[in-house]
């Protein structure tokens, strides 16, 4: 069984115990995990995931879960749930694809029919999760840039899989991070060093869209490409604001109980 967020997280003080309960109920279910449909303030395009993030949906601030729920993060990682619900979300996502490349594109070549998949990178291509258990799920700056300069966040190897089946399929395959425009020769650096290649567009923010939202500024990009001609398939993101805003055909949410971005 899954429990939904409103009903296992009521507020940020019951999360430890919430996330408990979330674990042990994904240790219980059949595997492998089940991608089922996730309702996402902001878009109305066909949204899917595994129900493990903190806090619930209607989250509207930045959010560290910090050492409080520690021990349940770290039993979701260790138990195999968390390699599990990222593999599910990536087989699904590959499927949705494939099947929505027939039915958009048919026979039309790829240069007409134009498709995209776009990708987030901070824990949907890399991740950060052997950083956060290092320093008790509290984020700070210091460490992220560190992290982001040394490229110490390894892959996340069903998504770069995705990633070479969009590319296989046809699709031309389009990365929107957050991460500054400052960083994009370590990020182009540690793609390649953990064997992520092949993307068309790699967009990062400049300094004019620093305050945006992250689901306004990805928004705002995915309409940005959706008016130049481009047919975006899919986004997979760790966020709900990688997916919120729409301009997509379908949103992939993978699980993330460490932070929330709105």
């Amino acid at each position: 069984m899954r429990i939904s967020r409103a009903k296992s997280i009521a507020a940020v003080g019951l999360i430890a115990g919430s996330l408990s309960m979330i674990v042990a109920a994904n240790q219980a279910a059949a595997l492998p995990s089940q991608v089922t449909p996730i309702i996402v303030p902001g878009t109305t395009a066909p949204t899917f995931g595994v129900d493990m993030h903190l806090p619930p949906l209607s989250q509207t601030q930045d959010y560290q879960a910090g050492p409080s729920p520690a021990k349940a993060i770290r039993e979701y990682r260790r138990s195999g749930t968390y390699a599990q619900d990222q593999q599910a979300v990536a087989a699904a996502a590959g499927t949705f694809l494939a099947d929505w490349l027939v039915a958009t594109c048919g026979d039309t070549s790829q240069a007409v029919c134009r498709p995209a998949a776009v990708f987030d990178i901070d824990d949907t291509l890399l991740s950060w999760y052997p950083l956060y258990d290092a320093i008790d799920f509290r984020y700070t700056k210091t460490v992220s840039t560190v992290a982001v300069d040394g490229c110490t966040t390894p892959v996340i190897a069903p998504v770069r899989a995705l990633l070479n089946k969009a590319r296989l399929l046809g699709a031309q395959v389009f990365l929107l991070s957050g991460r500054t425009e400052t960083q994009r020769a370590q990020t182009e650096a540690c793609l390649r060093k953990r064997g992520v290649t092949g993307w068309s567009k790699l967009v990062l923010r400049s300094a004019d869209q620093a305050s945006l939202t992250a689901a306004q500024y990805k928004s705002a990009q995915r309409a940005k490409w959706e008016g130049e001609g481009w047919r975006l398939g899919l986004t997979i993101g760790d966020q709900v604001s990688d997916l919120a805003g729409g301009h997509v055909a379908g949103a992939f949410l993978l699980p993330n109980p460490m932070y929330y971005v709105p």
